[in-house]
């Protein structure tokens, strides 16, 4: 099973329709079987296009450009968080070409407004892949130490979101840096998830964001904020940082974890 995760800091890039068009060719080169996307923006005035979609939503233009290219074509699931740069609804998203039979949006903070940063909608996607029913989560994380939320507790409430026995699969920007602050790091894994990073028989350095970004001023280390963390151990052929310029060229304020993972 093919996973991409990448935060796509979508409208606040320069040359962002260039990037968005190397996503979508890169998704179909690689025939990823699940990606998660946060950040996916659209502008709070734009025109409205389906439900909640807007005209200009960055996951609508990258499944179009995607679904022009394959036969076997994507859907997109999405779901406003909260506002973004004061303009936009700030989401995140799915893109899957599996069976999808349960969508669960729902917010794992307890703030539950879309005028507070803090408020942290998860997306649960459950799929079939290969005859098993998977529950998969696109998340975007409050900080270790945000005040107002714990970190934790946001995590524990996506872990025990659903209490079926299929295998619980967590992708997406964690803000929490495995390098600079393991303790806060062992405490996500003490909820039950090990990190597809770490059972991975091939891997690169994991390192996700390699600068300073919006919520990380005055931290220009290399750091590992981006994961993809499973309930129960499978083996995990490769774990790969993907658009970091080395390895595809860089798209996002983020790079993008790509893990392939046997079920």
């Amino acid at each position: 099973m093919k996973l991409l995760t990448l935060n796509v800091h979508a409208w606040l890039e320069d040359n962002q329709a260039e990037k968005i068009e190397i996503l979508a060719q890169t998704i179909v080169e690689k025939g990823y079987d699940v990606v998660a996307l946060q950040e996916v923006n659209q502008l709070m005035v734009a025109p409205t296009v389906a439900q909640t979609l807007k005209q200009d939503n960055y996951g609508v233009i990258l499944l179009r450009q995607i679904n022009q290219q394959v036969e076997q074509k994507y859907s997109l699931f999405w779901s406003n968080s909260h506002i973004g740069y004061d303009k936009y609804d700030e989401g995140i998203a799915f893109l899957t070409r599996l069976p999808v039979y349960e969508v669960d949006p729902f917010y794992c903070s307890q703030h539950q407004r879309l005028d507070s940063i803090l408020s942290r909608k998860i997306l649960g996607l459950t799929v079939e892949y290969q005859n098993q029913f998977i529950d998969c989560y696109s998340c975007h994380i409050n900080l270790p130490d945000c005040e107002g939320e714990n970190q934790l507790d946001n995590i524990q409430n996506i872990v025990e979101r659903s209490r079926s026995g299929n295998l619980k699969i967590l992708m997406g920007d964690f803000n929490t840096d495995a390098i600079s602050n393991q303790q806060a790091y062992q405490q996500i894994k003490s909820l039950g998830l090990l990190d597809s990073y770490e059972l991975a028989e091939q891997k690169d350095s994991g390192i996700t964001v390699e600068k300073a970004i919006d919520g990380w001023r005055g931290h220009s280390e290399e750091k590992r904020l981006d994961y993809i963390f499973l309930n129960q151990a499978k083996r995990v052929l490769s774990s790969q940082v993907i658009f970091n310029g080395k390895n595809k060229p860089v798209v996002s304020d983020h790079f993008g974890l790509e893990v392939d993972v046997i079920l």
